[in-house]
């Protein structure tokens, strides 16, 4: 490569990806703070879906000839430009693939359709149904999954480049938005009558500590209520985490919890504290897979037990 054409690639590498997991930055109107767009490209289509589920693209089963990938949800938004004319699909692919890497991403899979590497036969309308990629046809185009993990975030980029168009899909993990569906005191009350115990929906706390947030009240208040309809009910106040990070803090983080909530019901609302025992679970009673971030964001919860 002549000198020319390093320092174009030196120019374009500036000018394509911005700070990655910027505080408060602003999403930019031709393309996410996460990765900007390939210089001269011109944004066709832009959709942001604050939390759903994608497919990441990782490659054909050989045996069953299925796509293979991972399952990811958190906010997905997914980035279709068409770029400029008389770039190749090597130079405009090239372009994002080190700046991803400069930026501390991991490549996790890359395919190049010349050489029949994402699909052997249909890989356009493969890639289009797995995971929305549009931009490679059945026998040029490339494809790459990288992971970004900074400041406690991880967030995953998939790029696809075509003759004419580009795909780039940032899938930035997150949980779910909660606090949508709460239960009273009587739905609280059937489902210990049903079941013996009931999650309490509405609780949250600070990133691994056991400070109970604010918008916890409404949720704690309704336990209030239970206890001091049911004079004779005594409970088990069980904390649960995924299991993400070391088992030992995990355990004790689900006991903190729980003593938390147990010292609020008897400080702020005279709950008998005699009526009350906390324990912690950490994360060895999961009720969803923790390989998703859904799953991990089910598993972190606390459960009242009649006892």
């Amino acid at each position: 490569m002549d000198i020319q054409r390093n320092t174009f690639y030196s120019l374009v590498i500036i000018t394509l990806v911005l700070v990655i997991f910027p505080s408060n930055a602003e999403e930019k109107e031709q393309g996410h703070r996460l990765v900007t767009s390939y210089e001269g490209s011109k944004l066709l289509r832009k959709t942001v879906q604050e939390f759903d589920e994608y497919q990441a693209f990782m490659g054909i089963d050989t045996i069953g000839n299925k796509p293979m990938g991972l399952k990811l949800s958190g906010k997905v938004t997914k980035l279709y430009f068409s770029h400029p004319k008389k770039r190749s699909i090597l130079e405009v692919f090239k372009n994002y693939q080190i700046a991803l890497e400069q930026n501390g991403a991991t490549l996790l899979y890359q395919c190049d359709q010349k050489n029949y590497e994402c699909a052997k036969n249909y890989a356009g309308p493969t890639l289009q149904k797995f995971s929305g990629i549009n931009s490679i046809s059945n026998l040029l185009g490339r494809y790459l999954l990288a992971r970004i993990e900074k400041s406690n975030q991880t967030a995953y980029v998939a790029v696809a480049v075509g003759e004419q168009f580009s795909d780039v899909h940032v899938i930035e993990i997150t949980d779910m938005e909660k606090g949508k569906v709460t239960l009273d005191a009587n739905a609280l009350g059937n489902g210990i009558d049903a079941n013996g115990y009931v999650i309490v929906n509405g609780l949250y706390f600070d990133t691994d500590k056991a400070s109970v947030q604010p918008d916890s009240s409404a949720a704690i208040l309704q336990v209030a209520e239970l206890l001091k309809a049911r004079p004779e009910l005594s409970i088990y106040i069980v904390g649960h985490t995924d299991m993400a990070g070391d088992f030992e803090h995990n355990m004790q983080l689900s006991q903190d919890r729980a003593n938390s909530i147990m010292q609020i019901l008897a400080n702020e609302h005279k709950i008998d504290q005699t009526r009350m025992e906390a324990k912690g679970l950490g994360p060895l009673s999961p009720q969803a897979s923790n390989q998703s971030a859904e799953g991990r964001s089910l598993n972190r919860r606390v459960v009242i037990v009649s006892r």
